[in-house]
């Protein structure tokens, strides 16, 4: 079975980082942000979603003590709903310079959050980045992109597909293809391949690559514990 990415919102919500009320003080807020160490958190009003405040905001208030709702500033709403694929809420993160994203429902409550770290993670198991074996990369026409072919080429040479990722270059009118396979001899593979005119672009397939990938998995899995 192929594995791609198709992981949802709600699947990788955040359990332990809870919203700010907007009646909480400058002061609440600042403590809350250094317990969960993080710059920015959702304002909430019940379960109605306000937007996102940053502490440069909260600085802004006049007093400390004061409460959020007393801003004088349009807080930033970035939001997903909850049945958002995993590409949006990275989406969004980017478009809107946020290291966490709210989470609503259907009826737009406010359900919870996804940090970057969390996001990072999913994305990092659901893509079998521990897994033993090689990768291709394939550039193909975008009018003879078929999955289900490059499926059968990789099975009818002994291999199998652990996870993929295709990308649309607009400019090239290519799709850019990146197969994870469940072995390191490729060369059947390969060969296979190019008899069908598909172009390889790269291939990864020594044990000092996987070394390399597992070290900077671990790497980045300590980094985001900090």
């Amino acid at each position: 079975m192929i594995k791609g990415v198709s992981m949802y919102a709600r699947e990788i919500v955040s359990e332990g980082v809870k919203p700010l009320d907007h009646g909480d003080s400058g002061e609440r807020a600042i403590v809350r942000m250094h317990e969960y160490n993080v710059n920015q958190l959702p304002v909430t009003d019940g379960e109605k979603y306000i937007g996102i405040i940053n502490m440069d905001e909260i600085v802004a208030l006049r007093h400390l003590n004061d409460p959020i709702k007393d801003l004088q500033i349009q807080l930033k709403r970035p939001y997903v709903h909850e049945d958002a694929h995993i590409f949006e809420v990275m989406k969004t993160a980017v478009e809107y310079n946020v290291r966490v994203v709210p989470v609503l429902t259907a009826d737009e409550k406010y359900l919870g959050l996804i940090t970057a770290e969390s996001c990072m993670r999913a994305f990092a198991t659901q893509q079998s980045m521990l897994d033993a074996g090689g990768i291709i990369t394939l550039s193909v026409p975008v009018k003879d992109f078929q999955l289900s072919e490059i499926a059968r080429i990789v099975e009818d040479n002994n291999a199998a597909i652990l996870a993929y990722y295709s990308h649309v270059d607009a400019a090239t009118g290519l799709v850019d293809v990146t197969l994870k396979l469940n072995t390191t001899e490729l060369s059947s593979v390969i060969a296979a391949l190019e008899r069908y005119e598909y172009d390889v672009d790269g291939v990864y397939n020594d044990e000092k690559y996987d070394e390399d990938m597992k070290d900077n998995y671990d790497a980045l899995m300590k980094y985001l514990d900090v």
